[in-house]
């Protein structure tokens, strides 16, 4: 006998089971109304084996690894066809289904479809055999009754037929409807349900066989007291049975017991790719219940249980920073991610399932238009276990959050499954599951495992994601009333932590090696921290020696504009506790930082930690974050801090080395003016406002007059004396946004914005008033003077580029040089010509 789920049907199983009741009803209707022609004497014989039926009903054994129950029923039900007919076959099995059905099922359901399957199939067998037995022997008597002549020899054809009838008829009619409800092939669902319980119908036609002889031989009263001898071996099978299904039950709890040791060593794997645990039971719960529906067969729904919990092993031979960008792949970096799926396979192939797991996990990132990997299949090559896993894999990790973006809505999600379906996904398997998914959520939410957190898994299907879900605050729905969520164990959130925390640190050390500017180090500093550590506050301190205080470089957080821009001397606060001592501070009351200023209403500052910036003995600066809350800081955030706070020191190390090197580049050292290098840096600047504008400028070349005397006479290191303080009176002549470089030798340019000709004029005064009447003490009354020869061009008069208006200046510079030579040695300084705007001038100073 064949239990039959009368669950979820879909339209067409039920109209086809529907259609089975109402013949199986229709057949027990006549085989009741034709019962009420019998005699006393079949009536009785009706009863007793009516009581039999019952109490065989009433002591099913199940076969151990199938849906098959056994009774000592099916004999009686023979037994009735051969003795009364064909009606009394067809009310005794309908009424040994309906005894077994109240045992094994609480719905009513059950309790109507199975009698009236019984009935059908006793009905068309019955039938069977009577024509088997008038085609064999040439009896065409109905019933035989119980004192046949009819030979067991006669009789033992028939039988077999009828029991073949009964098995073949019963096994198609629930074959094709779990085919229906499935959609599997017939073939498959008759194979792994009922072809091993063929031997319970042949079993029964057997054991009727042998009652009918001895009744034949013996009597029926002999028989009646053989009752006991058959229900003692009906016990012994019962006890035989028990015993299977004890050593099977135990087979099942090794099995669970490798299962349930896999799956923590799986889930360990899968938090290393931030996968988290719910992710994985969601995920196995839904391809059990896809499997269900596909019609896929019990080890095929194994093999998915778990390739859902392993399909992601093989990501032990992708690198963690690629596992856990927490951007989009480059297109190297997911060719590294697609060897996840052959290493899974290899590992798999050595465990050795039973069930077929390995091409689950080899073709789970396969895609129905054939664009997939690792083999490029396309539509039904693909394994649909790997197909369902595809689609259930997708659906999940998509609504997961992510550090760059909010989890999809269960809508958004479904909208991405369709735009997939024929593309990315069998349309078929996508079609079935949001048919399905609102079930699927209801039991999800019942076991508490909508508790979405991180995982990576999207990345080749990024295309569907679209651009409708940008960044944003993580949606946790509420909980379902009644309904508790679960907690992840705590070694995978320790495993997850473990592997962020080496991410973390790793792309902190690529981060801060990405730029030298001084500014842009500490910005990415505060961003970074707040990756590893919690804070409300937090700010990057930088240390001038020379001024013997620290400022605050960058700052970000609650409140950031009350230590933007602060100056702090070592000694002083938190902060100028660890500059002083050069260690971490931790225990010392945050408000002592805040002690001058005035702090917003509420805001209160109870825990922080600030740690000294250092690098090869030298002082940095110092790193500090704050919290609201106490005791807010853990060792373990502690020893997070002083990596990243090495780090960040070499980080700001390099960067102010590299200002330093820059500065150098474009600095004179002797006079500290800037060189030539940073002229033409400023000229094209002033060029490019010029265009922009329309405004001119002007660059003036200024040259010493007698300095090669000043050299020959007192030596180099006077001369450069000489040239630090010409330097220095120059720059005091001009503005403050003006330009001025040493440009080589005794010579000085100076770039001018926005003058008029008196201004011009003016300038060029003042510059030879301040270097005529300087002198340099040498030695005793000894005393080194310079006269300077000046020289300018405009900028669109003279030319465009920086050489044009040097070579214009310089022509008009040495043309004032020759002028001063020409003039007598005790002459009276001449008027020199007005320096007109846009024209070349120059003049030449004692």
């Amino acid at each position: 006998m064949i239990r039959i789920d009368m669950s979820d049907f879909n339209r067409a199983a039920g109209a086809f089971w529907g259609v089975v009741v109402v013949a199986g009803a229709l057949a027990l209707g006549w085989g009741a109304y034709a019962c009420l022609t019998f005699t006393p004497v079949q009536w009785a014989q009706l009863v007793v084996l009516a009581s039999l039926v019952v109490i065989s009903g009433m002591l099913p054994v199940r076969i151990p690894g199938t849906r098959a129950i056994v009774t000592a029923g099916d004999c009686f039900v023979f037994l009735g066809v051969v003795f009364l007919g064909v009606p009394a076959g067809v009310v005794l099995g309908a009424l040994e289904l309906f005894t077994a059905s109240l045992k094994s099922s609480s719905r009513a359901s059950t309790w109507i479809s199975m009698p009236a399957c019984m009935a059908l199939t006793a009905y068309v067998a019955g039938h069977s055999f009577y024509l088997a037995l008038a085609a064999h022997s040439g009896v065409m008597r109905e019933p035989l009754g119980v004192a046949s002549a009819v030979s067991l020899e006669e009789l033992a054809l028939p039988l077999v037929l009828m029991s073949l009838v009964h098995y073949l008829l019963n096994s198609a009619l629930v074959a094709v409807m779990l085919s229906l409800k499935s959609r599997r092939p017939v073939w498959r669902c008759w194979r792994d349900g009922y072809l091993l319980s063929c031997w319970t119908f042949f079993a029964g036609a057997f054991a009727a066989a042998l009652v009918y002889g001895a009744i034949m031989k013996f009597g029926l009263l002999y028989v009646l007291l053989s009752v006991p001898v058959i229900a003692a071996t009906l016990a012994t099978y019962r006890t035989y049975f028990e015993r299977v299904a004890e050593k099977t039950r135990e087979a099942a709890e090794v099995s669970r017991l490798h299962l349930a040791t896999v799956e923590a060593l799986a889930t360990a794997i899968d938090a290393k790719d931030q996968t988290t645990h719910f992710h994985v039971r969601r995920v196995q719960l839904y391809c059990e219940r896809m499997g269900e529906l596909m019609g896929l067969s019990p080890s095929e729904i194994k093999a998915l249980k778990a390739g859902a919990l392993l399909h992601d092993i093989g990501k032990l031979a992708v690198p963690d920073h690629i596992l856990n960008k927490p951007g989009k792949l480059t297109e190297a970096e997911f060719e590294r991610m697609k060897v996840h799926t052959t290493v899974g396979a290899q590992i798999l192939e050595r465990v050795g399932f039973p069930y077929p797991v390995v091409p689950i996990v080899l073709y789970h990132h396969e895609q129905w238009d054939g664009c997939g990997y690792p083999e490029g299949l396309k539509g039904e090559q693909i394994p649909l276990t790997a197909r369902i896993l595809s689609v259930v894999d997708c659906f999940d990790s998509a609504r997961e959050e992510r550090p760059y973006r909010r989890g999809l809505t269960a809508d958004e999600a479904c909208r991405m499954l369709r735009r997939g379906a024929g593309g990315h996904f069998d349309p078929r398997v996508v079609e079935v599951f949001l048919r399905h998914l609102p079930r699927f959520e209801d039991e999800i939410t019942a076991g508490g495992l909508d508790n979405r957190g991180l995982t990576n898994e999207e990345w080749e299907h990024r295309d569907l994601l679209g651009e409708e879900h940008d960044p944003g605050p993580p949606a946790t729905g509420p909980l379902v009333p009644g309904a508790q969520r679960a907690e992840a164990p705590h070694y995978l959130s320790q495993i997850t932590n473990a592997h962020r925390e080496v991410y973390a640190l790793y792309e902190i050390a690529r981060t801060f090696g990405s730029s030298l500017d001084i500014e842009d180090t500490a910005s990415v500093i505060v961003n970074k921290v707040g990756h590893v550590v919690p804070f409300e506050l937090c700010a990057v301190y930088l240390y001038d020696e020379e001024k013997g205080y620290a400022t605050a470089a960058h700052v970000a957080g609650r409140h950031a504009e009350l230590l933007r821009g602060r100056a702090v001397a070592p000694g002083e606060g938190v902060v100028g506790f660890a500059l002083a001592n050069r260690r971490s501070s931790f225990l010392l009351d945050p408000m002592l930082d805040f002690r001058d200023i005035e702090m917003p209403d509420g805001c209160q500052f109870r825990s922080m930690v600030a740690l000294p910036l250092t690098k090869d003995e030298r002082l940095v600066g110092a790193l500090a974050v704050y919290s609201t809350e106490p005791r807010r800081y853990t060792d373990d955030h502690l020893r997070l801090l002083d990596t990243v706070a090495r780090l960040a020191s070499d980080a700001l190390s390099n960067a102010m080395s590299h200002a330093q090197a820059e500065s150098n580049a474009l600095t004179d050292t002797l006079t500290g003016l800037p060189n030539a290098r940073a002229m033409y840096v400023r000229y094209e600047q002033e060029a490019a406002r010029a265009r922009r504008t329309g405004r001119p400028f002007q660059v003036v070349m200024l040259d010493l007059d007698e300095f090669k005397a000043v050299n020959d006479n007192f030596g180099h290191k006077t001369g450069d004396r000489m040239l630090r303080e010409v330097g220095r009176i120059l720059q005091a002549q001009l503005r403050e946004y003006d330009f001025l470089a040493r440009y080589a030798g005794d010579e000085f340019v100076a770039i001018v914005q926005d003058l008029s000709t008196e201004q011009t004029n003016e300038l060029r005064e003042r510059i030879e008033r301040a270097v005529s009447r300087f002198s340099l003490h040498v030695r005793g009354d000894k005393h080194a003077r310079v006269g300077i020869s000046v020289g300018s061009a405009s900028y669109g008069v003279h030319g465009e580029t920086l050489d044009h208006l040097l070579i214009a200046a310089d022509e008009a510079m040495y043309s004032a040089k020759s002028f001063h030579k020409q003039r007598p040695a005790d002459a009276a300084p001449a008027a020199a010509p007005e320096l007109t705007t846009g024209d070349l001038a120059s003049t030449a100073i004692n």
